[in-house]
């Protein structure tokens, strides 16, 4: 019974030894693999790409999110529909549905025929929509009420104790950055739980325009407003640059003069570099950040466009869209070279402007003399079709997968939705 054991273990290891030996009389044996070979050939970034970016062939190449898109050639308009005369913005929830602020709360409505499909009462005084994941965030004087895109019923009143100036998302979804002009303060709210976790005050200074990196470390915010028809421009003016991952007390508001009224400010997703519109200077002014958290000016100031009113972010290419107010157009700018790309003239007044979720679009709100449009700019060509509307659009935004865009006009207090 003993000699079993033996044999089995003679066996096993005689199949061992028969593999090394093999192994060791394999040709071409110390030579490295070719996986190795094939990863050490492959061509390195230079630099840490963007988040939504790959490296590829040494270069950092932009891919675009599954599922979104943008408007086709030639859309089709539904609309306009009557909005009540208290009625301040809108917002596309799906396809189906879309959402109109009003003095009454916030009111649900058919994006097929504008009929009325209910009431959120528990909303009253909202004044601006905002987009946060699958919720939306509806800003009114002294609080912002929170719902669901799915469902029509207030989840949460957040109290802010006064009117907000501009709502920005964090990129991670964790936190939402309200600025109080009237508290000279931004409010770090939490998504998670919806309620507000901290406050920045910013001295005398009633902040309002905000821009936040990818990270949610780098945040700032300028004092710039754009005034009424008719009126002039501020003569001051200042950015704050802060960290909204951090305790107010626990950090430094870094104040930089700007003046000129800067009324809008981008924040490259790295946090690496900023740049801030000064609508009286029709310039804008590069910002880079230092290791210590202080910001310096890269450079002299960018010529743009007259009265620069907005700068938004095209993540494809590294680029950025600016508006301008009365110079009658949009600019295309590289941000690695800190160049204007093209200059896109328009017959009208750029009121507004959106940039559709796979970055291949953008729809600017035209006004002239009494008569509107959506221009819809192809950001790979730059060719322009224009969607004539039968009043002054004064903002517009796409929905989420970027297949349909709502118009409102609030003079006329009418709405589109096109497709």
């Amino acid at each position: 019974m003993h000699w079993r054991p033996l044999v089995t273990l003679g066996a096993i290891g005689a199949l061992i030894l028969t593999g090394v030996i093999l192994r060791h009389l394999a040709p071409d044996r110390f030579a490295p693999s070719r996986a190795a070979s094939a990863r050490a050939t492959v061509p390195t970034c230079p630099s840490p790409c963007w988040n939504g970016e790959a490296c590829q062939l040494g270069r950092c190449v932009w891919q675009k999110p599954n599922d979104v898109g943008h408007l086709a050639a030639v859309p089709s308009v539904s609309g306009p529909f009557p909005l009540p005369k208290d009625a301040s913005d809108t917002l596309l929830l799906d396809d189906e549905r879309f959402a109109v602020a009003l003095l009454s709360g916030a009111q649900i409505r058919s994006a097929r025929t504008g009929e009325v499909l209910s009431l959120l009462s528990e909303a009253p005084q909202a004044r601006r929509l905002h987009r946060v994941g699958d919720m939306v965030y509806a800003t009114a004087p002294q609080r912002i009420y929170v719902f669901h895109a799915g469902t029509p019923r207030v989840l949460k009143t957040i109290e802010v104790g006064s009117l907000v100036g501009d709502l920005v998302p964090d990129p991670s979804g964790r936190r939402v950055l309200a600025s109080l002009p009237a508290a000279h303060a931004v409010a770090i709210i939490a998504t998670e739980y919806h309620a507000e976790i901290d406050r920045i005050q910013f001295g005398d200074d009633p902040v309002g325009p905000l821009a936040v990196d990818d990270s949610g470390a780098r945040a700032i915010t300028t004092t710039g407003q754009v005034p009424l028809a008719g009126l002039r421009d501020p003569a001051g003016g200042a950015v704050y640059a802060f960290d909204p991952s951090r305790l107010g007390w626990d950090q430094d508001r870094v104040r930089a003069s700007q003046l000129g009224n800067p009324v809008s400010v981008l924040m490259t997703p790295d946090g690496d570099l900023s740049l801030v519109a000064l609508r009286a200077e029709s310039a804008l002014v590069p910002l880079r950040w230092q290791p210590s958290g202080a910001i310096r000016q890269e450079g002299d100031r960018i010529p743009t466009c007259r009265e620069p009113e907005h700068i938004d972010l095209v993540r494809s290419e590294r680029r950025a869209i600016l508006r301008c107010n009365e110079g009658r157009a949009i600019q295309v700018l590289d941000l690695t070279q800190l160049t204007a790309l093209q200059t896109i003239e328009l017959h009208g007044r750029a009121a507004d402007l959106a940039v559709s979720p796979d970055n291949a679009q953008a729809a600017v709100a035209v006004n002239s003399e009494g008569a509107g449009s959506l221009a819809l700019i192809d950001l790979r060509t730059y060719a322009v079709s224009t969607v004539p509307l039968g009043a002054e659009p004064t903002r517009v935004s796409f929905s989420p997968d970027g297949r349909a865009v709502i118009a409102l006009s609030e003079r006329s207090k009418v709405t589109w939705v096109i497709r």
